[in-house]
């Protein structure tokens, strides 16, 4: 079967139900058809006619509102596309690329070396010791682990570094993957990472806690305070190996410190012991950064600061050797020529009990203030309430950052 159509001589356009070949539409055509109507009727008024065009023309625009941005414009230049990709991973992104079409057409071009200089992690280039790997995914899952001499030195790599997610730690700001990370903690232990500050820290500007400190009136809704504040609970927990192992130590010490004083504080065998008074408290979670912070003499045994600044130098040559563990030589470590510090402004004599000389050593440290303490939260025996209900100002132990309170909101409690 043959179907002819002669389209010169057809006044009307082709009648797409009666055919089922795709019609070719003429624009000239088209335009005079709505110009004079299709049923020979008059064009219809000037206003109606304007208000069309507008309309049209809105349309349009919205149809190609980013084909001006120029933020779209700015990441079709290579030397801001390497910028950008070298500080997000390759889930930024790719998130990136699918925010409209004139961003996916900038970054195009540029794909393999867009991908290749992406966000990558410390430890990539270390290698993975298969002996160590297994032991160390087994203690991911233990919270309760802490750091142990006997298990020599950890590189905190567990397995080959991934390049989908990599961030920075909310803590030192160290660059490591999800396999670097550390495993997130229980949400039931979220609320023993509060601190409370003192007095100088909780009336302080809230932009001024942050690192880098911010505006002071910076409003706490706004993008860098949100990025700068505690947000452990809301985007989990993004800690490396060194500065999580410990956490979980950290928050049953400081626990135990508050319950020690809650029943040996004021009194201890119907003496005051005076401790909470001066600088005799507890102090503020911010410690040498509090707004408060006064210099004091810390004294420290010999001893055990010479056994740690030792095991700080052999864990230094360790690293440099690529983790290869030297055993000291009885020269360097307390053998016939090792070179014992003498006494002098920093290190003093003192004759202890049995006649034993020790010998202190005395530095000017800075320690924060002391930080108040609740009548009614002696009373029930509950350790930091106001800062676990969100009614006062806090400090975070696991990465270092402040918590807003109900003030900072203006009352109205939102949490970050």
């Amino acid at each position: 079967m043959a179907l002819f159509v002669d389209l010169d001589e057809d006044p009307e356009p082709p009648q797409t139900h009666q055919y089922p070949l795709k019609p070719e539409w003429n624009g000239e055509r088209a335009r005079h058809q709505l110009s004079h109507g299709t049923d020979g009727s008059s064009a219809p008024a000037k206003g109606e006619g304007e208000q069309s065009q507008s309309q049209q023309a809105s349309s349009r625009e919205l149809e190609n509102a980013n084909e001006h941005n120029g933020m779209a414009k700015a990441l079709g230049c290579y030397p801001i596309v390497m910028a950008v990709a070298s500080s997000i991973d390759l889930n930024t992104l790719d998130s990136l690329s699918k925010t409209c079409r004139q961003v996916r057409q900038g970054l195009l071009p540029y794909r393999s070396t867009v991908l290749a200089a992406a966000l990558r992690c410390v430890n990539e280039d270390v290698p993975v010791n298969p002996a160590d790997t297994f032991r160390y995914r087994a203690r991911a899952g233990n919270w309760y682990y802490m750091e142990d001499g006997r298990t020599g030195y950890y590189n905190g790599k567990s397995g080959s570094c991934a390049r989908d997610l990599v961030a920075e730690c909310r803590r030192c700001a160290t660059v490591v993957c999800r396999n670097c990370a550390i495993k997130p903690p229980a949400p039931a232990v979220l609320r023993d990472r509060h601190r409370r500050l003192c007095a100088a820290c909780a009336r302080a500007p809230l932009g001024t806690l942050a690192r880098p400190p911010l505006r002071p009136h910076t409003p706490a809704d706004a993008d860098e305070m949100r990025r700068a504040v505690c947000c452990c609970e809301t985007d989990g927990v993004w800690l490396c190996q060194p500065c999580g192992r410990s956490i979980r130590g950290a928050d049953h010490d400081y626990k135990a410190i508050w319950k020690w004083r809650n029943q040996y504080g004021e009194v201890l065998g119907g003496l005051g012991t005076g401790i909470g008074e001066g600088d005799r408290g507890v102090v503020c979670g911010r410690e040498e950064a509090c707004c408060g912070a006064k210099e004091r003499e810390q004294e420290t045994d010999c001893d055990g600061a010479d056994a740690r600044e030792q095991q700080q130098k052999q864990q230094q040559q360790n690293d440099e050797n690529g983790g290869f563990v030297a055993f000291p030589s009885p020269s360097t470590d307390g053998g016939a020529g090792a070179t014992t510090p003498r006494p002098g402004y920093a290190r003093h004599e003192m004759e202890g009990f049995g006649g034993i000389v020790a010998t202190k050593l005395v530095r000017i440290v800075r320690v924060g203030a002391c930080v108040p303490e609740w009548e009614d939260e002696k009373k029930r025996g509950q350790i930091l309430g106001r800062e676990v209900a969100r009614q006062a100002r806090s400090w975070c132990g696991w990465c270092s950052r402040v918590i807003p309170g109900e003030k900072d909101h203006g009352g109205a409690g939102v949490a970050l």
